[in-house]
This record gives C-alpha cells, structure tokens and sequence, in this order.
C-alpha cells in the first residue's frame, strides 16, 4: 500500500532543451520507461517561465541543452536576464550538458548544404507555440552569431561551471549526449582515469575501494563502484542509488577523511565518530580496527612512494642537467627546488589529491635566482615522475598546464579526458568524448590563452582520435 509520502514523490524526467533527443539519445530511455521533455529555448519568456515550471512539477535527473545561433541571441537579450538567471541556477543544480555546432563557437560558417539540414533538424513543427521567432527567421540557425554574443554566452555559462560542449558531426552529438544521460540514469556521481605511472596509482585504487566500502557500511548507501584497466591507466567509475547524488560527494568524501585520518591518529575519536550511525558496538569496534590498519598501511606506502619518486627525479636530472649544475650548491638549490615541488605525504587522501605548485612559483618562493632552462627541464621530469605523462607529447602536456590554472572545478575531469584521450586502448566512446569536453574547454579560454596556442591545441586533439 502506497503511503502519503509516496504519492507526493515527483516522477522522474530527462528534460532536453533544443533538439537532442534524437533516437540514438532517447533509445535507453525509451526501453525503460524513463519519462522525457523537451522544451525549447527559442522561445518568448512565457515560456522559459514553463520550463521553470518542469523543475517543480518534476524530479529532473538531468537536463541536455542543445544551443543554436538564436539560443545565443536570446539568451544575451533584455527581457531574459532575470529569467535566464533563474533557470540556469536550476539547471547547474542537475546534472547538465550544453551542446553547440563547432561552428558557433569558432564563427566558421559551415557551408549551405549543412545550414540546410541543420535548419531541417532544429526547427520542430510539433513545437511551434514553443518559439519565438517565425519558421522563416530560422533559415540562418546555423549562421555564427557575433563574436561578443558568443564570448558573452561562454562567460555567463562559466560562472555556472558550465562548458559547451561543440560537435561537429551528428555522430558526435549522439555519442556524447548518450553517453551522458546513460551514465546519469545509471546514477554516475564520480569518474576518473588515473594513469598508471602516476604517483600513488595504487594507493588511489585502495582508498577508493575504502571509500565505497565506507558509503556501504557507514553511511548505508548503495553505491557501486567498477573500474576497468587499459594498457595505460585505469578508469573508475562510481555508481550510487537514487538516496545519493553526486552533489552530495564531497561532503561524504569530508567525513571520510576525517573518519581515516582519527583511525591513524586517535582510534577513540574515530569510534565516538560512529557512535551515532546505524553500526552497533561491536560493527564500530570491528571497523575502526580494520580502516585504523589499512590507514596506516597506507601512510606507509605513500610515504615510500614519495621517496621512490624523489630518487627517481634526482637521478633523472643528473644527466640532464650535467652541463648547468656544475656545483654542490647549485645542486642543493635544485634539491630544494625539486623537494618543494612534489605533493606532500601528509595523509592518506594525498593519494587523491595530487596538486603540485608549478616549478616556477617554488623556485620563487625559495627566493632563488635559476636559469629558467633549468626550470623547464625540472618541470618535464617531476611531471613525468608526479602526474603519469610518460605516453604524453609536448602538446598535452601543455593542454594539461591550461587546464591547471583555467580550468576551475572541472580540472580533475578535464586531466582525466587529456590522459584518456592519448590511451588508444581506452573505449572509442570515451576518447570521443573526451575529445569534445577539451574542445570545448579550449574554445571556452581562448581569449585567455591566445589563439595561436587554441589552434595548436585543437589540431592536436583532432589528430589524436582521427574523427
């Protein structure tokens, strides 16, 4: 018998806004049962208002944009900024994916042949209350709009931690927005790709199998955890039930590391911790030993890691930099360099948390006056030793710098999709993906950045994949 608290639950949807529900995305769903909408962004305010409304009315799981040229016009117009502000801070709280034509965001217009099916594609007869504009004000939908609308768009999007994704082929779209709503109606609340050479490879792995087992035993939530391995790095993805979001991770994530680090500095506390979860006595006794002994394994085993690496650098640099560092003292000094450029063993969830200050900032900091050819050579061998780039050429590794100091909230994904995409063993899905989320990412700090680097960068990840 359904109780009152059952009949009040709101029914689940994927919303899609624009014309991404195409077959190919909709399929799985469809094969479910999972309800879906679609709503358009072309549209009066009136109706934004019911979009909104699709938000209260419903739980909606996660959310696909598909933006035209008249989406970026619309949405820099008067009338929407209250409205727009409104909606985004609804759509940044879901799951979220905003697709564009590449051409939009670049301002190459494609040719008429493409306009033509792209005007066919995006212009909905069944929808027609649900647009602004007339069916013949849609002739140039694929036209860029003006550079200021676009970069406009790009920097509203960012203050959301959104980045539009562009394609280019049908193909491309149907990939990753199918990719997308599979994983999010399969509940993915956390993915990562950890090279294999990178420090603290395994101790990564065996915290987050601690992890899981924590969110299982403690927090008694159904989470799911599967990896795979390729011949350069291993993939892991974390599934939970519908009681977890990902939003709700890093807040999980705090109470572990909290939790671990009592169990190797006051096994007590961490007892008095649990005292209030759902564990009797005894499951809290058993607990607390078994995490206290595999926390301080594990400080042990970073610890050693880090001297290994440490070494490892140092023996690295002496044929390197045989022909400059000449003396003890100018040895010391890129000791010193070196030691203040690794992550620190300060606890056990430094295996998760590798983010090392750039060469230059540590040899500022240490007040030393260094030839910067030294520096450069420094900076290749700690990041070979430190972050796994062994299989990575100039060109990624120079992707990788911009998407330390830009790329905000999204660096850890954004790393993970450099080093995916570079692993021709990993799934062609997943590098196609990750192919479009760096794209993206590079056309979002193109003026940041400049735009001989952008071309560079872009003609780089197109040659990686080949599509």
């Amino acid at each position: 018998m359904s109780t009152g608290k059952d009949m009040l639950k709101k029914q689940k949807i994927v919303l899609f806004l624009g014309n991404a529900d195409s077959e190919g995305v909709t399929a799985k769903l469809k094969a479910v049962g999972t309800l879906y909408k679609r709503k358009m962004l072309e549209s009066r305010p009136e109706n934004w208002e019911k979009i909104i409304s699709i938000f209260q009315e419903f739980d909606v799981t996660s959310v696909v944009v598909k933006l035209t040229n008249t989406t970026f016009h619309v949405l820099c117009q008067e009338p929407y900024i209250e409205i727009r502000k409104e909606l985004l801070d609804l759509i940044s709280s879901k799951p979220n994916l905003f697709l564009a034509h590449e051409s939009l965001l670049t301002g190459k217009q494609t040719n008429a042949h493409s306009d033509y099916v792209a005007y066919i594609n995006d212009f909905d007869p069944e929808l027609t209350e649900d647009y602004e504009y007339r069916l013949s004000d849609y002739n140039d939908v694929f036209v860029p709009p003006p550079a200021e609308i676009t970069q406009k768009v790009i920097e509203f999007l960012s203050a959301y931690g959104i980045i539009i994704v562009p394609y280019n082929k049908n193909v491309e779209l149907v990939v990753v927005a199918s990719s997308f709503v599979e994983k999010n109606e399969s509940n993915l609340i956390f993915r990562i790709y950890v090279p294999s050479e990178r420090m603290w490879a395994n101790e990564a792995e065996k915290l987050l199998q601690l992890f899981r087992e924590y969110l299982q035993k403690v927090s008694g939530l159904n989470v799911r955890h599967d990896q795979y391995r390729t011949n350069q790095g291993v993939v892991y993805e974390f599934f939970g039930g519908d009681s977890l979001e990902s939003s709700s991770l890093p807040q999980k994530f705090n109470e572990f590391s909290t939790f671990m680090e009592m169990c190797v500095s006051n096994p007590q506390d961490a007892q008095s911790l649990l005292a209030s979860s759902h564990l009797n006595k005894s499951e809290v006794f058993n607990l607390v030993e078994r995490y206290s002994k595999e926390a301080r394994r594990l400080h042990v085993d970073i610890k050693q890691e880090r001297e290994r690496k440490l070494l490892a650098i140092r023996h690295g640099l002496e044929g390197e930099l045989a022909e400059y560092a000449r003396t003890e003292q100018d040895w010391n000094i890129i000791s010193k360099i070196v030691e203040s450029s690794i992550p620190a063993a300060s606890s056990v969830l430094s295996a998760l948390t590798i983010d090392r200050r750039p060469l230059q900032e540590a040899s500022n900091n240490l007040t030393i006056n260094i030839n910067p050819q030294i520096i450069e050579t420094i900076n290749g061998v700690v990041a070979q030793q430190i972050l796994g780039n062994q299989h990575l050429g100039t060109d990624a590794k120079q992707l990788l710098e911009i998407i330390d100091q830009y790329a905000g909230g999204n660096k850890a994904a954004l790393a993970s999709a450099v080093h995916e995409l570079g692993d021709e063993s990993a799934r062609s899905e997943d590098r196609i993906i990750a192919k479009q989320k760096l794209k993206g990412f590079l056309l979002s700090v193109a003026g940041k950045v400049g735009d001989v680097a952008i071309g560079v960068l872009q003609s780089y990840i197109e040659k990686k994949i080949g599509l």
